[in-house]
Formats: structure tokens, sequence, C-alpha cells
């Protein structure tokens, strides 16, 4: 989740390419269930009511194929996930080519039904910014192109085209079937719902998981910033844990254990946790609870020798001196090797084993491939899926081996034969993947070939030729199910610089450029610039907006420092 220059705000329209044709004429929608995803999503009271769920006593449900002629239906598009890389993607769709007389229909399926903010939730964990005012509702920004469908999507079926989604319990549901009592009320079944969906043009965006690089104790013991409702959680824990400590009849020493707060990860999350931390201690907790203030204690470890390893040498000194003056301890170098109940163990360069007590360990230390991507990828053949962090790509973002029908965006993606070779897991990256994706299906009508539009029941590859990336057996030279048009140009990365908050109002800025007198911005001016760009560069008008009055607010009143 690092904080990152984008450049320019979410703008609907705001792709450079042009449509290369207008839209065909529209066509009546598909008959069949598979054909409610085409109704405009402004007519959905609710992502209950959206799902497709025809009997709540049924565990699956299993769509049939389209009834109308290949040539007489739209090109769907499914796409999985509400992150950077999808909603830059929905957000630069032309309405003319997805709207009701489209050339496609679109259906965006995810188990969150918002997109967050992700550089600010360090920010949010401090009561800095509201939790509301770093996220939009998915269903605004796919008014008038698609449906969304709140749901998690559980298996891929790259041979015949489809999705195995699941709606799952809601809170009363699960904390009765985890009590082991029946889940169904309200008409609610005893069970998931289950559903299965095709689709023309997958686009994978689903991110990526924590990364417990199979260390014991970290999930359960440590807390993860990576959504909304990891902050949510990560903030009531400590208010609870500064108000027990504020208590008259509690010791010294309990009170140093109850506020004594271990971050691993010394990357931008990481960083900015502890920097928001401390400005939580020297501003509102000095002036509302002093008594406690000089026994709050903050360490932040790392494998690496220094702070923001991917960042500028200048940044990363200036990062350790302002951290080591504002008094966070920092224990870099050091290896976590098991996570016990209050203590992290770990292993220093010289090979010695320490205990670091905690009351709270945030951790923060990278990312994995998330479980549906590695069940796909398994799916695909191995010699073409080399990869270990994600699924391989091509220069257009297409999976290689999945015949030109899967896309991947994001964290999701290892990009192996784009012009920057290997890309890193931001959310500048996704984003700008996305407004390519949205360029991609604007300029261009893409298809599934006549002859495989239809949705057959398959195991197996069927047997038609391949491109050279998309190669598969001994047919190695005929197209792809969906071919792009010849000159389509390759994706392409642009950096826009990185930035980071330190804490005290000071910030640092990675510049996109270097020049032998300014290679950095850091400091006060830092700082100021990080406020302002990750203003600029919020999602909507609104969130724009909220994050503004969000910054006055704590400037004139402090943060807000209750667990509500």
């Amino acid at each position: 989740m690092a904080a990152v220059v984008c450049s320019a705000p979410f703008v609907a329209g705001s792709v450079s390419l042009s449509r290369g044709s207008p839209a065909g004429n529209a066509t009546a929608p598909l008959r069949s269930l598979a054909a409610t995803c085409a109704r405009p999503a402004r007519r959905l009271a609710c992502s209950a009511t959206a799902m497709p769920f025809i009997d709540d006593r049924a565990a699956s449900l299993q769509l049939a194929p389209p009834a109308l002629a290949e040539t007489d239906r739209k090109t769907r598009v499914v796409v999985l996930g509400s992150g950077w890389g999808a909603v830059s993607l929905i957000m630069n769709l032309d309405p003319a080519a997805f709207g009701e007389h489209g050339d496609y229909e679109l259906v965006l399926v995810s188990p969150r039904n918002h997109m967050v903010y992700t550089p600010l939730l360090p920010s949010a964990v401090g009561g800095v910014v509201s939790e509301t005012s770093i996220v939009e509702s998915i269903r605004t920004l796919i008014e008038g192109k698609g449906i969304y469908y709140e749901a998690r999507a559980t298996n891929i079926d790259p041979f015949n085209r489809k999705l195995t989604l699941v709606k799952e319990y809601c809170e009363v549901c699960a904390r009765k079937k985890a009590a082991g009592q029946a889940a169904g009320h309200h008409g609610h079944s005893e069970a998931d719902h289950e559903l299965t969906i095709p689709y023309d043009i997958l686009i994978c965006s689903v991110g990526a998981v924590n990364a417990t690089f199979g260390i014991k104790g970290v999930q359960e013991h440590c807390f993860f910033l990576k959504t909304m409702e990891d902050a949510k959680t990560l903030r009531r824990h400590i208010s609870k844990a500064i108000e027990l400590a504020a208590l008259p009849d509690v010791s010294p020493e309990q009170r140093k254990r109850m506020l004594n707060f271990v971050i691993c990860g010394g990357g931008p999350t990481g960083v900015e946790t502890a920097a928001e931390l401390m400005d939580l201690v020297s501003e509102d907790i000095a002036h509302h609870m002093p008594q406690i203030k000089e026994d709050v204690s903050i360490t932040l470890v790392d494998g690496m020798d220094n702070l923001l390893s991917s960042y500028d040498k200048e940044i990363q000194d200036y990062a350790s001196s302002v951290f080591e003056s504002s008094g966070i301890k920092l224990r870099m170098g050091c290896r976590v090797t098991q996570v016990l109940d209050g203590q992290l163990e770990v292993q220093t360069k010289e090979g010695k084993t320490d205990l670091i007590p905690f009351s709270t360990c945030v951790w923060a230390a990278g990312i994995a491939m998330h479980p549906l991507v590695a069940s796909l990828k398994e799916k695909l053949p191995a010699d073409l899926q080399t990869s270990r962090r994600g699924l391989l790509v091509d220069e257009h973002l297409r999976v290689v081996g999945s015949q030109g029908t899967i896309y991947c965006l994001g964290d999701a993606a290892v990009t192996g034969t784009t012009p920057q070779t290997t890309l890193p897991p931001t959310a500048q990256v996704a984003k700008q993947q996305g407004v390519y994706m949205a360029a991609l299906l604007n300029r261009n009508k893409l298809a599934l070939r006549p002859a495989f539009s239809a949705w057959p029941g398959r195991s197996s590859w069927p047997s038609y030729e391949r491109d050279e990336h998309h190669a598969h057996d001994d047919d190695e030279n005929a197209p792809d199910l969906v071919p792009l048009p010849e000159g389509t140009k390759p994706f392409s990365y642009f950096h826009m610089g990185a930035l980071c908050y330190l804490g005290n109002h000071k910030g640092v800025m990675d510049l996109p450029f270097k020049t032998p007198f300014l290679r950095t911005l850091k400091g006060t001016l830092g700082g100021q610039t990080w406020k302002g760009l990750e203003t600029i560069m919020q999602i909507s008008h609104r969130t724009r907006w909220l994050v503004t009055h969000d910054w006055l607010r704590n400037a004139v009143f402090g943060r807000n420092i209750s667990d509500i």
C-alpha cells in the first residue's frame, strides 16, 4: 500500500485514446438468467436484490448458455475486484460502449462494495481522516455502465470461461454458524449462496493478500492494515488500550506494557503507521492525557538496513533521522522468526535472538499471491506461467496461456514483457493499468471469434491455434479466442514519483526526475506536498471534499480519538 503519486485524479473520459469505431446497434438483452447483469445498476435497490439468486434453498445455481444467436449478443466483460485497477478501469470506460446501447455488457464482482483510498489508511487509524472520507461506493462508480454483484469469486474455469461466485453468510448468520447454531434466519438460507456466471473477457484485479512468510503466530497475534475493516479494528484496539492505561488503578509497569506498540515492516505502510501513532501521542494524548505520554513506546522492526528501501538513499537517511529524533525506536536488520503472545522473536544480523515485548503489533511486511490467483495459475500451462508472485502477463496485460480471454491488473499481475519488465505492486501501477485497459476496450470492439462465442462444457483447452505468448501443446501458430487488432500499443508505465509521511508535519517525495540540484522533496515542504497530492488524487469530488474537510478539522480541533 505504497503512497504514490498518480498522474491525475480518477476522471471518467480522461483516456487519451479515442474510440476507434462507433457503437453498434443495440440488441435486446439476453433472455436467459445470465442476462440479468445487463440491467442498469441504477434500478437495483441493494446488493441482495442485485444478485441473481432464484431460490435460497438451492446451494448453487448454474446459468444456462445464451439463448440468442452468437452474433446477436454483446461481449460480456467481467471485472473481479474493487481496488485501484478495477476502479480506474470502470471510471475511464466509455458509457457509449458499455451503456444500454453499447457493444459490451459489464459485470463487476467484489465482496467489498466500495473502493478504499489505501494510502490514507494509516491516517484513518490515527483519527486524522474519517473512514467514510476515503471510500466511494462501487454502485455509484459503475452506474450507467454495468452491474455490480457483491460476492466473492471462488473459482475461475478458463476452459469454459465461467466463474463460481459465493455470497457468504450475513454477520448474524456467521455468528450463529460459529456458535454451532442453524445459520438461516428471516428468509436467509442455511448455506452460502453460490452461482456460476459466464464471461467472454475476464479482467482479474483482485490484488494480493498479506504475506506472513509462514511465520508462526502472525495471524493470531498481529493486526493488518490492508482494508478499511483492518483500519477500524486497529483504531478501536489502540483507543481502548490508551483509555485502559489512563485508569488510576493501573500500575506504571502495566501502563508501559499496555502502551507498547510494534510495527513490523519498513515500507511506506509501516513507516506511515508509526508516524501517525507518534503524532497521536505527541499532539492529542499529550494534551488530553499527559500523565501517560511518557509511557508510550513505538518500535519499528524491519529486515532491511534502512527504512523505505525502495526510495532514494537520501530519503532513507532522512527518514531514519526523523524517526530517531521523534522517539521512534528502530530495529533494522532484524528478521522476525516467531510472534508470541505479547512478544516478538527476532534474529539479528549477527545471529542473536531477541524478544521485543508489545501490546499491539501491526504487520505491514509485504504481500503474497491471492488464493484465487494461485488457483487460476495452476490451471494454466506451467511452462508459460513461471512466476511465483502472480499471473504472468504479456505487453497488453493478457494473462499468458489464457488465449486472450483473461487480463490481469495490479498486484495480481506480474509483467514480464512490458518495456519496464518488472513493475512494483503499487497503487500507481494498478491505476495506470486500469486506464490502459479502459482505453483498449473503448478503442476496439473486442469479441470472441464466432466459432467460440458459445459457452460449451469443457474440461480441457479446445484445439485451436495460438500466438507465441499463448502456445500450448503442439499448436503454436493460431490466433487467440479474443484477438487484438494489429498495431495495438503495449502498456507502458510512467513512474510519477513516490510519497511518504514521516510525522510532525514532515514528509518526503521521491521525484520522478533527478537533477544534480534536486532529487527529492523532504521536511515540511515534503509534508505539505504529501497532504496536497493525497487530497488531489482522491477517488471522487465527494471524497476530495471530505478529506479536505478532515485536514481542516484536524488542524482546528485535533484528531478524533473516540473509538466509534
